[in-house]
């Protein structure tokens, strides 16, 4: 269907038998009404040609070549002096045959039929608005057990009649097969007693849906009411039935609100499918495969017309041989609609199980993901994830060879509004031999343009995700390992797709509620998302563990000596090599990685860093280990992580705390972070 903004769309859900018969019917220019499908033909056997009324019935369904009707005769489509539209002679339309992807027909049920995905599916919604046990409707569906209807006022009933009786006659024993042989017995059985799925039909009709609100609102409140009894199993029951309770209110306030009545879900009129969704193909040797959903539409048309067949002649025939015919059509609508779904699947002659409209529709190879939702679609990419760690968290390494096919149009435009290029033709053999200008050009593009990624399956809302992106080399996509959780992802061969968000729409769309930074929370639960894991978690350790040795080990240990110049391994044996000398002194950050790069210093050897003056260590009251003294005044006060350089007018000069350089390249990686994180933020609002 296609919504008030011309955009197409699929919606899912129950209809009326008006509507199916809407859909499928047609009037042809003498009157007579097509639609119908009454015969369990397919083709015939000798003319190759779809038999009238049938499954494939070009009446109903539409030419198989277009503007060609059964007969052979040929009409222009679309010209408007060509009438008549349909032929005199087989009411064939004459339009053209892609009519039969989507022209519906219906199969008239000689009794209803209820939906089984609405009674056997859990939770069963038949169930849940009647109030009732499933056990205790399927035997009333499938004719094992009777329902008794509301006695009218009135009429006679088989309690009134025996009201009749009881003067002459006291015993049950008489009265009741008086009661059968009375005349008219057939008339009272079929109005008090029914069966089957019109019995359930019956009862959805009387519901009235904002009643049952109403009652379930009352229950749930006097349940609440009720104290702990004390016993478990009690109070399990009483759980169950709160919660019970609460799905049957949503469920009736959705019927509501879709304007579904709940008799619908019992079948009165069978849609078929159009005929190029189940074919009919013929291969080498003149063999043909047919769909199985052709061989079980056949199944019910047989059983239909036979309980067609044996109401019109009631009077002779028994009212069990009804009532089991009836249970046949049931159970073939049943395997029509899933197959296997009440215990045993149907089989063909060669124990192959017939794949019903739910295995059709269902699963990774069904129609709607296989067809519908996995379709390739423009300016989309896919490769495989590895991990980018000096990626910002918004940020996400696109391959070049990836990047100039999505955004292959924007380059093109770009380079002919800068009069590189005048037209298309040369600006795609300049992005062919890959010059450098196109790469610059690519760079303005992407700058400010998010992209999307995707990871199947996409089973919540931070399966896809906005992203920056980067231009890596390789042909495979960075992706900033803390994100990889929400995607449910790891770098052992994942791939995901990559989307590029065209319209401003989109595209303000994916800055303000998918860019990777504003999701880092789950929208389940509330808890944190981007948080590390794993590998992770290793890293950081290993890049903050230092040598475990504390100031004071370092200070007394007789090894760590200005008078020793050589190296020793310390007396546990871990092949750990330090030095006799002093801890180093840095004047910043950047000295000390230096100094790492130069291997003055080991990722994990203590030294002591400058830091900018502390008021939360100047104002405490902490007792240092030790304090120095030197010639010219100044002092030095050592604490256990950090020590404080004063001078003679007992002024602080300096602070450094003791560090490693894990420790100060994991406070750098920190900052980075949030000033990207501050600068995405901004550039977002």
């Amino acid at each position: 269907m296609i919504d008030r903004y011309k955009h197409q769309q699929l919606r899912i859900g129950l209809v009326s038998p008006q509507q199916i018969r809407t859909w499928a019917n047609k009037i042809l220019p003498n009157g007579e009404i097509v639609g119908e499908v009454t015969k369990p033909y397919t083709f015939h056997y000798k003319t190759n040609k779809p038999e009238k009324d049938g499954l494939f019935c070009e009446r109903i369904s539409g030419p198989i070549k277009s503007g060609i009707c059964a007969c052979g005769n040929y009409r222009v489509i679309g010209a408007e002096k060509e009438d008549p539209k349909f032929c005199e002679e087989c009411g064939v339309e004459f339009v053209d045959s892609r009519i039969r992807r989507y022209q519906m027909g219906y199969i008239k049920l000689a009794c209803p039929v209820t939906h089984v995905w609405y009674l056997k599916r859990l939770p069963s919604y038949i169930a849940n608005l009647l109030d009732k046990p499933l056990k205790e409707l399927e035997g009333l569906v499938y004719c094992d057990v009777f329902s008794f209807a509301r006695p009218i006022a009135k009429k006679p009933t088989f309690l009134r009649l025996r009201g009749l009786f009881e003067y002459e006659i006291q015993s049950w024993k008489y009265s009741i097969p008086l009661f059968f042989t009375t005349q008219g017995f057939e008339t009272f059985r079929n109005r008090e007693i029914s069966t089957g799925a019109g019995a359930i039909r019956e009862q959805l009709a009387d519901l009235n849906l904002r009643i049952i609100i109403e009652n379930s609102l009352v229950e749930w409140k006097e349940l609440g009411d009720e104290e702990s009894a004390g016993n478990e199993w009690e109070d399990r029951k009483i759980r169950r039935r709160k919660d019970f309770l609460v799905r049957r209110m949503e469920l009736a306030k959705h019927f509501i609100r879709t304007s579904v009545e709940p008799e619908w879900m019992v079948l009165c009129l069978l849609p078929v499918l159009p005929p190029e969704l189940r074919p009919i193909i013929q291969i080498d040797g003149g063999k043909l495969m047919s769909s199985d959903i052709n061989e079980l539409y056949r199944r019910v048309i047989y059983r239909n017309n036979t309980l067609t067949d044996l109401l019109a002649t009631s009077r002779s025939t028994p009212g069990e041989l009804v009532m089991c015919q009836e249970k046949l059509v049931q159970e073939a609508v049943d395997t029509l609609l899933d197959n296997g779904i009440r215990g045993q699947p149907m089989r063909d002659g060669h124990n192959k199980v017939y794949k019903s409209f739910s295995d059709v529709i269902e699963g990774k190879e069904g129609r709607f993901r296989e067809t519908l939702l996995g379709k390739r679609v423009d300016y989309s990419g896919r490769s495989v994830i590895v991990v980018g760690p000096s990626l910002s968290l918004h940020q996400c390494g696109l391959p070049r060879e990836i990047a100039i096919e999505l955004f292959q149009t924007f380059v093109i435009r770009g380079l002919i509004r800068q009069h590189i290029v005048s037209n298309i033709g040369i600006a795609k053999s300049k992005i062919r031999e890959k010059e450098p200008i196109v790469w610059e050009i690519l760079q303005e593009v992407m700058q400010g343009h998010p992209v999307l990624l995707n990871r199947a399956p996409t089973l919540h809302r931070l399966g896809i995700q906005a992203f920056q992106p980067i231009l890596v080399e390789g042909r495979a996509i960075c992706l900033h390992p803390l994100v990889c959780k929400g995607f449910n992802a790891d770098f052992d061969g994942d791939q995901m797709a990559v989307h590029v968000p065209l319209s401003l729409e989109a595209q303000a769309e994916a800055r303000l509620l998918m860019f990777s930074h504003m999701n880092l929370l789950s929208p389940a639960i509330g808890d944190p998302i981007s948080v590390p894991s794993q590998d992770m978690l290793i890293g950081l350790y290993v890049l903050t563990t230092g040598n475990r040795r504390g100031i004071c080990e370092n200070r007394y240990n007789p090894y760590n000596c200005a008078n020793y110049k050589n190296k020793t391994v310390d007396n546990d044996n871990n092949n750990y090599e330090y030095t006799k000398e002093k801890e180093s002194y840095f004047g910043s950050s950047y000295d000390a990685l230096g100094a790492y790069r130069q291997k003055r210093i080991k990722l994990d050897s203590p030294f002591w860093l400058r830091w900018r003056l502390d008021q939360r260590v100047i104002g405490s009251k902490e007792v240092p280990i030790e304090v120095q003294y030197e010639s010219f005044g100044t002092y030095h006060e050592i604490y256990g992580h950090y020590l404080i350089v004063g001078s003679i007018k007992k002024e602080i000069r300096c602070i450094y705390i003791r560090t490693t350089v894990g420790h100060v390249s994991f406070y750098r990686e920190i900052e980075e972070a949030i000033q990207g994180f501050c600068r995405a933020y901004l550039y977002a609002i």
